[in-house]
């Protein structure tokens, strides 16, 4: 018997993640206001009423779907906490902290989810605080503390870590996330593009954050 609850449980917990697989393409496609409960609904191959009683109706889909995808994102920076106390030189840890960044950031889903969050932060306050404080913010924070590690070493200073963090964020990412933002249709950032502005990243946050002993 219970053999039996645990199999019907695995297939409804692998059917709610279908919905809301189904759900974020939809959403992506045609936006919040333009998706329908009956479009999530056959997207997933399901009846609406399924979809009524595993999520309410189309908001608590959207809610849903946004809390289960920050729950998903996994920090990039935990693995270099420790790999920053032995990097040998400035550069090359801070081309580890931006190749890991613009990666995890840049990654299609990753940006599906920010364009989404971004759109509807004013109908749905909560869930962009909610991806903020769940989703960036950590990241940020690690980031922090990679660079903390750097500045007891020596290699950066960096006398306001998280100031720092954003900094590091905003020389990397400006560029491209935005383009993905505005454009993502028609002007989708490709590898070509993305590395020099990588590159530039690296060499702007060197040049104000590398100490002067390091630099030269």
């Amino acid at each position: 018997m219970a053999e039996s609850t645990s199999a019907a449980g695995s297939k409804g917990e692998a059917k709610r993640e279908l919905m809301l697989e189904r759900a974020l393409e939809a959403f992506v496609a045609n936006g919040y206001v333009g998706t329908s409960t009956d479009q999530l609904a056959a997207a997933a191959s399901v009846s609406k009423q399924t979809l009524y009683r595993a999520f309410g109706d189309k908001q608590g889909v959207f809610t849903a779907l946004i809390r289960a995808e920050c729950d998903r994102v996994r920090n990039p920076f935990l693995p270099l906490v420790d790999r920053m106390a032995e990097v040998g030189t400035a550069e090359e840890a801070v081309r580890d902290l931006a190749d890991r960044f613009a990666r995890s950031i840049m990654n299609p889903r990753i940006q599906q989810l920010r364009r989404l969050v971004i759109a509807e932060a004013t109908r749905f306050p909560e869930l962009g605080l909610f991806y903020w404080e769940r989703g960036f913010l950590p990241m940020l924070d690690t980031l922090g503390r990679c660079l903390s590690v750097l500045d007891a070493r020596g290699l950066l200073d960096v006398p306001e870590p998280l100031l720092a963090a954003n900094h590091f964020a905003g020389m990397l990412l400006w560029i491209p996330s935005n383009q993905t933002m505005f454009a993502a249709a028609t002007r989708p950032v490709s590898e070509s593009e993305l590395a020099p502005v990588v590159d530039a990243g690296v060499r702007a946050f060197l040049r104000a954050y590398r100490r002067d002993e390091e630099a030269g």
